[in-house]
């Protein structure tokens, strides 16, 4: 080849990359020069493992062969990671940093989070002998939690299997890179679309592919991954059939013979994944109702799993580190200490703070102490004592906590903790006493607003007064303040503002901030007492000091407006300031608002968009939208379509209009 030519396909080759990398540009994917990594070492076939230097953080690099000329694969790879972006919200998802390439080359590389235990399989066929049925329970548990995550956002996998399930100090990291239905040669790397034969929906093989994957076939997939689980053996290792045989034999729905041992429910469960679709119908289970399942195992079985009875004699300190306190499958002292920690802050909310705010002061406490919610809630239901906790485990249920919004088994475990019959063994253990007087009390008021609700349980408003009047009548302050709420607004019995007041104040007197805060409104709109809106600015005031987090925000607000006390805007920014800081969803927005239009603290965009996306992230629709439309309009940050329609939908599913308007222009500027 002539020295002409040569420079002309390096010429074509260098404007192919140029074109390459403006289009990664153009579309906000994070672009990184293959210098800013260190000690890159080859792991297997086309992965790396690399350090960045500035930061030292661990990422794995993975090659995909790109040309420009091949248009396909590259609007395949950014349609890639668009998806993906939505979806790194979920821990058990597999994140992506960006694109790199190899300096004097054409090889780019994919930088992803870098997992120390390897694959499923690996793990599985590494530590199996280890294994006892709480972490394998543990296993398919977060395998089912994330692949519900997918089915709500309606993804289909379509390959799952037990390679591209990793797992990282012990907990899963899903691969979902590859799942568009088409993916080009040059992106041969990305998991197979089809996926290997034993994970593949015999249903598929039976109509030759006539029919597409769907979440049913996902479901097919995990079954085979819950036998793998429970066996520790894999499909393409055991099978000895010739390939006739073996396609007859998923076409019929055989699969492996149970392993001894495998708890009943659970067999039934994988047994059900495998079920042969009836032509008009779904015969397997939906995700949902597999990780309900798998949570029931966890609860119905643990006696005969681990052979202790709820019987058993204690003898648990204060600080409850007695031997026989601890799960003999290597759940600590520090595992139980940080769930009674809990247990004891979800009482603080209760008589500090309202129902919306305590889900995610909760799960602030649990990122705060680096504690994985879903692991959490594994731990407890699978606990020896867990009918110490039966409240939080409901808390849990009931707010989606580490698993699947699951009123019905709220219910079922508030009912466990209102009905737990103290041992007089334990009079002795201030400690124990002290635990079991918080779970009963959770769990007896949280009942109660489940009957209010209508939640898990038929709307019955006379049955959860009656619940509020019997457990304040024997010393509940936090039921004495629920049961004024009910002469308040006459639920479940005829309105009384006088009562009501009396019983707030009573409760007030003994420590319920809650129900100070209610005196306050009594104050302020004269219900039940004469009307005194300074008295009732004095105990907002009084509250907010305490720790009300609704209590500030209202504290700034009459700062803000001068009402009931002088104006004083640097008061007012103080106080919603602090109530955002705690998680106040419309103090944040207020806040974002403050930061993008206020002239006393010089208009800061980025500082805007750091509020909106704190009270998006907390689910408030006004954030949402604002957010959305500073993405879409690159103000604060980077412009972003993608993350604009992202939050825009969820802003219009909590109900903003103004979402919805925005949205149908930014879908008009694109067609």
């Amino acid at each position: 080849m002539s020295q002409e030519k040569t420079n002309e396909k390096e010429w074509g080759t260098w404007m192919d990359n140029l074109i390459i990398e403006d289009t990664f540009k153009k579309e906000n994917i994070p672009f990184y020069r293959y210098s800013k990594f260190q000690n890159v070492k080859w792991i297997n076939a086309n992965i790396f493992k690399a350090t960045f230097k500035i930061s030292q953080k661990t990422v794995a690099l993975k090659n995909v062969y790109l040309n420009y000329n091949d248009e396909f694969a590259l609007n395949n790879l950014i349609n890639e990671i668009k998806r993906l972006r939505k979806l790194e919200i979920h821990d058990g998802i597999l994140k992506f940093y960006g694109i790199t390439k190899q300096e004097n080359t054409n090889k780019y590389m994919i930088i992803l989070e870098y997992v120390n235990g390897g694959s499923l399989r690996q793990f599985l066929k590494t530590n199996f002998q280890k294994l006892d049925w709480n972490i394998k329970l543990d296993l398919a548990l977060q395998i089912a939690n994330v692949l519900m995550f997918l089915h709500s956002n309606d993804i289909i996998h379509g390959s799952l299997n037990s390679e591209n399930i990793l797992i990282h100090n012990g907990m899963i990291k899903l691969n979902v890179f590859g799942l568009s239905k088409f993916i080009s040669n040059s992106l041969s790397f990305f998991t197979n679309t089809r996926g290997p034969m034993q994970y593949t929906d015999s249903q598929y093989f039976e109509l030759f592919s006539t029919i597409g994957k769907n979440k049913s076939s996902d479901i097919f997939s995990l079954g085979i991954i819950l036998w793998e689980i429970s066996s520790g053996k894999f499909l393409c290792e055991v099978e000895y059939l010739s390939n006739v045989d073996f396609l007859n034999s998923i076409t019929k729905g055989k699969r492996e013979m149970t392993i001894p041992e495998t708890p009943h429910k659970y067999k039934e469960l994988y047994a059900d994944c495998w079920k042969h679709n009836k032509h008009n119908g779904n015969s397997r289970p939906d995700i949902s109702q597999v990780v309900k399942n798998l949570s029931e195992i966890i609860i119905s079985d643990t006696s005969v799993e681990f052979e202790i009875s709820k019987s058993q004699p204690y003898n648990a300190t204060d600080e409850i580190k007695s031997e026989k306190f601890k799960i003999k499958n290597d759940v600590t002292t520090e595992v139980n200490l940080f769930i009674r920690g809990l247990l004891e802050f979800l009482i603080d909310l209760f008589i500090r703070q309202y129902r919306e705010i305590r889900p995610i002061m909760v799960k602030n406490y649990i990122r705060e102490h680096k504690k994985n919610p879903v692991k959490i809630h594994n731990e407890m239901i699978r606990h020896p004592f867990y009918y110490w906790f039966t409240s939080l485990i409901g808390f849990f249920y009931q707010n989606g906590i580490g698993t699947v919004v699951d009123n019905q088994m709220a219910f079922k475990f508030f009912n466990l903790a209102a009905n737990e019959i103290n041992d007089t063994s334990f009079s002795n253990s201030s400690s124990l006493r002290k635990l079991y007087n918080i779970n009963k009390e959770i769990g007896i008021i949280s009942l109660a607003n489940m009957y209010l609700d209508g939640r898990g349980v038929e709307y019955d408003a006379k049955k959860a007064f009656q619940i509020f009047y019997k457990f304040a009548n024997k010393g509940s302050h936090i039921a004495l303040n629920s049961l004024a709420n009910c002469y308040d607004f006459g639920i479940g019995v005829e309105r009384n503002k006088e009562k009501a007041f009396e019983l707030y104040l009573k409760s007030a007197k003994k420590g319920i901030i809650l129900a100070q805060y209610n005196v306050g409104l009594c104050y302020e709109y004269g219900k039940g007492t004469t009307k005194d809106e300074t008295q009732g600015f004095q105990w907002y005031m009084k509250v907010a000091l305490a720790g009300s987090i609704d209590a500030m925000f209202d504290v700034g607000c009459c700062y803000d407006h001068g009402i009931y006390v002088d104006k004083d805007e640097k008061e007012s920014f103080k106080w919603i300031f602090k109530a955002a800081e705690k998680e106040h969803k419309v103090a944040q927005y207020n806040l974002g608002i403050i930061y993008q239009y206020s002239y006393r603290i010089n208009n800061n965009l980025v500082k805007s968009f750091e509020w909106f996306k704190k009270g998006a992230e907390n689910d408030g629709a006004n954030s949402q939208c604002r957010l959305g439309s500073l993405f879409y309009e690159g103000r604060g940050t980077k412009k972003n379509i993608v993350n604009a329609i992202y939050w825009l939908n969820k802003a219009k599913k909590n109900g903003n209009m103004d979402a919805n308007e925005l949205l149908e222009e930014i879908i008009s500027n694109m067609i």
